[in-house]
């Protein structure tokens, strides 16, 4: 018989797709940290692998990107399109104005977090979006 306290708590799968390997090799330890988080895949951010991100059947899609752009939105778009149910954060190195935050969530994004956040923050951003 389960308890509550005996059942075990399956973490938030998190797959990132990023512009610059960089940012795999310190936001996948950063996440990997909480054991709440498993970070089960790092990609390249391009379009043609948007099914193999999903293949991996993440709970959260972390866009680690320099700035939206028309390209990086397509990926978005086509993340929203094949799984309505993963959550997109957008991970920009900076927002060029409001309207690139507002395109980026007309086009699919859940919630556009400058890469600067701390991590305490990120991870209470993604609990917030999955919870």
């Amino acid at each position: 018989m389960n308890t509550p306290s005996s059942q075990t708590i399956s973490p938030i799968r998190i797959s990132l797709m990023c512009e610059n390997p960089i940012v795999y090799k310190t936001l996948g330890p950063r996440l990997s940290a909480d054991r709440s988080f498993e970070v089960v895949g790092w990609h390249d951010c391009l379009i043609e692998l948007v099914p193999e991100v999903l293949a991996l059947q993440p709970h959260v899609v972390i866009l680690g990107i320099s700035r939206i752009t028309h390209f990086n939105m397509l990926i978005c778009k086509a993340l929203r399109q094949a799984a309505p149910e993963v959550r997109i954060v957008i991970l920009p190195s900076y927002v060029d104005t409001p309207e690139n935050e507002q395109n980026a969530l007309d086009c699919g994004a859940d919630v556009v977090i400058e890469k600067s956040i701390d991590t305490p923050a990120l991870v209470e951003h993604i609990h917030t979006l999955v919870g």
